[in-house]
């Protein structure tokens, strides 16, 4: 009988590694915490319907990378690809914009999923931590975004980091543009990568986003997005661009940056970092202020960011940033014969009341073997008891560091620990 395995493109998270991801998730926590953006969870589960309106019937992940089934009910159900379109169906759902001037800002931890080759930092389920925030068309609100995932970076330690930024414009500046990358792509059209001549009809703007060095070459010279912007569209982004400068975060613009669905205006952004190669990019987000009334609810401006945490993981690893690990001495007890290991289960759960992390070997192993598992945990304390111990009411304290040996009364055990 072969072997079962993990799934291709998915990964377990041992115990040594977890202790990396509660670091940076705590770290998203904290830094949502200071920019007053609060928690939401969306089911992983989505009716297929969402996904195509919002991300777009033409973009790679609806057409080719969703895992879409139909369930017991005859109903499509898609797992999530992104969250961004759940946050809005919820937000959506729940009504929390149905008050005039209403805004709603909140952050989100959990897996995506999307069928795709696996490569490193790129796995079929991956892990995000983004925001959205609702309600706000001004540019101060994209800025504010950005600078939220900027910092929440750098509380995990990560340096080396480089912010682009591009505007796409409002519903006409696209149109407009698409326009002219139409007219400048159509001659070069059987230069084009396959892929990308069905994207010329389809949905062109994803050609500039294409690695293949047939698209690279065929997209020379083609026009700026900033040619096609509305005069409102381009104030928005020169805002953006000063409130920036004004916070003292280095920028480029890149014109041809975009982003991986169609529900995309104005504002674009993407992070990357030192140490991941050419496929550097961490995270990225934008405006997309057409979205919410798209999937049901009243016209509502919309701007977030997502940042992919393996990715992030692998940058942090690759620079050699150690990541606050929280964690509490462990005491270990140690039981000398039968009676004692009886007391000491008891002993075990007053410890773990009291707030004290502990821990005791349950096999009945013998006591050379128990200090070498106490030993092996990392113990900083040891709690060692045996008939003596217990006829008189005492137990040994020994500092697993030091080695030094103690007897205290059992009852001032747990202010000695303290």
């Amino acid at each position: 009988m072969p072997d079962i395995t993990a799934p291709i493109g998915t990964a377990d998270t041992l115990p040594d590694e977890a202790a990396k991801w509660q670091a940076i998730e705590r770290a998203a926590r904290e830094t949502s915490a200071l920019y007053h953006f609060k928690e939401i969870r969306t089911p992983i589960l989505e009716h297929t319907e969402l996904f195509h309106r919002g991300a777009g019937e033409t973009t790679d992940i609806v057409t080719k990378e969703t895992y879409t089934f139909t369930d017991r009910g005859g109903r499509s159900i898609t797992l999530r690809p992104e969250q961004t379109a759940g946050v809005v169906r919820a937000v959506v759902e729940s009504k929390l914009l149905n008050d005039p001037g209403s805004i709603v800002k909140v952050f989100y931890l959990g897996p995506n999923f999307r069928y795709e080759r696996p490569q490193k930092g790129r796995l079929r389920q991956h892990h995000q931590f983004g925001v959205e925030a609702f309600g706000v068309a001004n540019p101060e609100q994209d800025v504010e975004c950005i600078l939220l995932q900027l910092a929440f970076y750098q509380r995990c330690g990560l340096k080396d980091l480089a912010l682009r930024i591009n505007s796409l414009g409002d519903r006409e500046s696209k149109l407009r543009y698409r326009e002219l990358l139409v007219n400048h792509l159509s001659p070069r059209r059987e230069s084009l990568s396959e892929e990308s001549q069905r994207r010329l009809e389809t949905n062109p703007l994803r050609i500039l986003d294409s690695k293949d060095p047939r698209d690279v070459e065929a997209c020379k010279g083609a026009p700026p997005a900033s040619e096609s912007l509305t005069e409102k569209s381009k104030q928005h982004f020169e805002t953006v661009a000063r409130l920036l400068e004004q916070a003292q975060v280095s920028f480029t613009i890149d014109g041809a940056l975009v982003r991986g669905f169609d529900y995309y205006t104005d504002t674009l952004w993407e992070v990357t970092a030192g140490g991941l190669g050419s496929q550097n990019a961490i995270g990225g987000g934008g405006r997309y202020d057409n979205l919410v009334e798209q999937l049901g609810g009243k016209p509502t401006p919309g701007v977030g960011f997502g940042s992919g945490l393996e990715r992030l993981l692998i940058a942090l690893d690759a620079q050699r940033v150690a990541l606050p690990i929280e964690k509490k001495p462990l005491v270990w007890l140690i039981s000398h014969g039968d009676a004692a290991r009886s007391a000491n289960v008891r002993l075990l759960q007053e410890l773990r009341a009291a707030g004290i992390v502990s821990d005791m070997d349950l096999a009945g192993r013998k006591v050379d073997k128990q200090f070498k598992r106490a030993d092996r945990e990392g113990a900083s304390w040891c709690i060692i008891v045996g008939d003596a111990e217990l006829a008189g009411g005492t137990v040994n304290l020994k500092n697993m560091v030091t080695q030094e040996q103690v007897s205290v009364e059992r009852s001032e055990v747990f202010e000695k620990l303290r």
